[in-house]
C-alpha cells in the first residue's frame, strides 16, 4: 500500500483568450500548488477497481478516479485490481483543482504501486484524456499554463503565505464559462461596474497578470464574493482574487496581515485554510 498526497493549486490570474471549436477556452494562466491536499492511499487487490470516499457518492462512469484508474490499467496491461481510499480535503466546486489532482496522483501513485517505467511526460500525455489540468499536476509547483490550461512552461516561485476561503458551496465550471460567453457576445456594461478597479490590469511584483476575467461574472452571480474580497482588501490583504472559475478566494498575505484576515474570516463564521504555495 501506497500513501500519498493530491495538493490543491490556485490560479494566479485568467487570461481568456478565445472560445475553440471543441467547445474549451483558450487561456493564459499561472498555476501553482499549495499545500491543501487530499490523502490518497492505493492498494493492489485480486481484480477489479474499488473506490471509497466517504462523502462522494458517484457512480463510477462519472468517477474521475475510477476513470482514472481503468484508463490506466488498461493502457499498460494491468492485471491486477487496485482498491484506492480519499479523504477529501479540497472544497468541491472551489477551483482549486481537487478532482485533477486526484485523478493525476493517482496516475503517479500506479507507476509506482506496480514499479512501472513511465515518464511524467507520458502519464502527461494520458492525463490530457482525463482533464486540462491533470498533466499540470502529475508535476506540481508552479507553471505557465496556456492552450487550454494544458500547454505548460514550469518554473520556480518562491514560497508565498496564503488564506484561502471556501464560501460554503461550488461553482460549476461549465456555467462560469457559459456566463463569460454570454457577456463576451454582449459587452455590457454591467460587468465593467461590477469589476470597477478590479477590472484594470494589475501585475504582482513578479510581473504576473493578476486579473482574472471570469471573476465579473462569478460576482454578478454571487455577490457575496464580491463582498467578502472587498472586506478583505480592506482588512489589510495584499491581492485577493477568484481561483479559476470559484468558488474559493485566495488572499495573500504576510505574517501581520494574515492575523487580520482571520480575524475577519473569523468574525463572519467562515471556512479558511490557512496554506502556502509549493
Amino acid at each position: 500500500m501506497i500513501f500519498l498526497k493530491a495538493f490543491a493549486k490556485i490560479n494566479l490570474g485568467l487570461k481568456i483568450l478565445k472560445k475553440r471549436e471543441d467547445g474549451f477556452h483558450d487561456i493564459e494562466t499561472t498555476l501553482t500548488t499549495i499545500t491543501l491536499s487530499d490523502k490518497i492511499s492505493i492498494e493492489e487487490s485480486d481484480k477489479g477497481i474499488k473506490i471509497q470516499c466517504p462523502g462522494l457518492n458517484i457512480p463510477d462512469n462519472e468517477n474521475l478516479v475510477y476513470k482514472t484508474a481503468e484508463l490506466f490499467l488498461s493502457k499498460y496491461n494491468v492485471t491486477k485490481g487496485i482498491k484506492i481510499d480519499i479523504q477529501k480535503n479540497i472544497p468541491i466546486g472551489g477551483g482549486l483543482g481537487g478532482g485533477s489532482s486526484d485523478a493525476a496522483t493517482v496516475l503517479n501513485g500506479l507507476r509506482s504501486l506496480f514499479n512501472l517505467n513511465v515518464s511524467d511526460e507520458e502519464l502527461m500525455g494520458l492525463g490530457r484524456n482525463l482533464g486540462c489540468d491533470v498533466p499540470f499536476f502529475i508535476k506540481g509547483g508552479a507553471a505557465i499554463a496556456k492552450g487550454r490550461g494544458d500547454e505548460l512552461k514550469f518554473f520556480k516561485l518562491p514560497r508565498t503565505m496564503l488564506v484561502i476561503y471556501y464560501p460554503g458551496y461550488s461553482i460549476s465550471t461549465k456555467w462560469a464559462y457559459e456566463e463569460y460567453d454570454k457577456w463576451a457576445l454582449t459587452k455590457g456594461s454591467v460587468l465593467d461596474i461590477i469589476e470597477g478597479n478590479e477590472g484594470k490590469k494589475k501585475k504582482a511584483r513578479g510581473g504576473f497578470d493578476l486579473k482574472n476575467d471570469i471573476e465579473g461574472v462569478v460576482f454578478k452571480g454571487h455577490p457575496d464574493l464580491q463582498d467578502v474580497k472587498m472586506k478583505l482588501l480592506g482588512s489589510g490583504a495584499f491581492i485577493v482574487s477568484l481561483s479559476g472559475s470559484g468558488s474559493c478566494l485566495y488572499v495573500v498575505v504576510d505574517e501581520n496581515t494574515k492575523k487580520k484576515v482571520i480575524k475577519y474570516l473569523s468574525s463572519i463564521g467562515a471556512t479558511y485554510f490557512e496554506v502556502e504555495t509549493i
